[in-house]
């Protein structure tokens, strides 16, 4: 490849998700595609990509800037624990930036940087965050108004083992984060807080069967950017999985302070952690699967109606990538090309949903997700 005439694109992490980034970018011949993370064995997921990889303690600010210093577009797939200096140092380093990262953080907060480096910057870029905030920010567009937003969305093992039924498509602590973080949930216009896992419902999905829903707090920036007066986000897990997290939860093995045992001070999330996970873990191969609805309800032209889109993605045993890790890659790679091509011009931090009044950018995103394996249903209906 002669890397001359090619675009650089640089993935910061070389996980599950970061993995999945580098194979998309690499397919495309008009790249250049480097990895970069402080793991070593990290690197095998890669190694059949044809990408260039770096070691770099990506928790130093300095060795990320310096990580970047060549690229034309940067993606993000790093813990939520240092996603929001992570943003700062690329956007101090003047690169575009398209990230998924989970971080607690309102990473608007450095909007004003980025507009002071002239740096577009998409954050909360991959399923949900990610696809839920772009199909949302497009039905408050297209129905006028707008009234109701509600967003489910669950990634879960196809194969469903005691005592959990759970397997995690990222990062444990993260969704451990799910579970005690509170939700902010959206009601006659004002933003109301509810405890993690509040409100559980069922709900029956054509071809899985029954599911419950959860709070969560997955609106984020929605819960601000756009006017409508009720909109909710929840989680999706098989029946009986939240009244066993809410029991470890109140119990607390999910406390990050630490306490006293026997002289010995042990945080309980550690011991959590280190009894838990290796139990979240998929082994290789196995099966999983992402479901996800939006579903909105307003007025277009006249009419009471209801739009709703459904995901339902499974593992692909051909690229051998779980479908959580594809489903979330995918919307970042996809809208780093769209930077890079000069189609997403706006400079600032962008959450997705900003995204939307784009024309034919909702059409050419699910498009370009349909040729990678990832398919959208949409359904429009009106209502009594």
């Amino acid at each position: 490849m002669n890397v001359r005439n090619t675009k650089h694109a640089v993935v910061l992490g070389c996980g599950m998700v970061g993995a999945a980034m580098a194979m998309d970018l690499a397919r495309d011949p008009a790249l250049h595609v480097t990895v970069v993370d402080a793991r070593e064995p990290a690197f095998a997921r890669v190694a059949t990509f044809g990408v260039a990889t770096r070691r770099a303690d990506l928790g130093d600010p300095a060795a990320v800037k310096a990580a970047v210093a060549d690229a034309d577009v940067v993606l993000g797939a790093l813990s939520s624990v240092i996603g929001l200096q992570t943003l700062a140092a690329v956007i101090e380093a003047g690169k575009p930036y398209v990230d998924i990262s989970f971080m607690a953080e309102d990473a608007r907060v450095h909007d004003g940087l980025a507009k002071q480096h002239g740096v577009t910057a998409v954050v909360d870029c991959g399923v949900a965050p990610g696809m839920s905030n772009l199909l949302a920010g497009y039905a408050a567009h297209v129905l006028q108004p707008c009234d109701h937003i509600d967003i489910m969305v669950g990634g879960l093992p196809v194969e469903r083992r005691w005592p959990f039924e759970y397997k995690a498509g990222f990062s444990p602590h993260d969704v451990i984060e799910e579970y005690v973080r509170p939700s902010r949930i959206v009601e006659d216009g004002k933003i109301v807080v509810k405890e993690a896992l509040s409100e559980p419902e069922l709900v029956d999905f054509t071809g899985l069967g029954t599911l419950e829903a959860f709070n969560t707090d997955g609106l984020r920036s929605l819960a601000d950017t756009l006017r409508v007066p009720h909109m909710r986000e929840r989680t999706l897990r098989y029946p009986g999985h939240i009244e066993l997290m809410r029991v470890l939860r109140e119990t607390g093995f999910f406390r990050k302070d630490a306490i006293d045992v026997g002289g010995v001070k042990v945080r309980p999330l550690d011991l959590t952690a280190a009894l838990m996970f290796p139990k979240w873990t998929f082994e290789d191969g196995e099966a999983d699967l992402t479901v996800m609805r939006v579903e909105a309800t307003g007025t277009k032209g006249g009419r009471r109606v209801r739009l709703r889109w459904d995901l339902f993605d499974r593992y692909d045993p051909v690229t051998r990538f779980r479908s959580m890790s594809r489903t979330t890659a995918f919307p970042a790679t996809i809208v780093a090309r769209y930077i890079l091509a000069g189609r997403i011009t706006d400079k600032g931090v962008l959450p997705p949903e900003l995204l939307a009044t784009i024309p034919g950018l909702v059409d050419d995103i699910f498009a370009a997700l349909k040729q990678r394996g990832v398919t959208y249903s949409a359904y429009e209906s009106e209502v009594a």
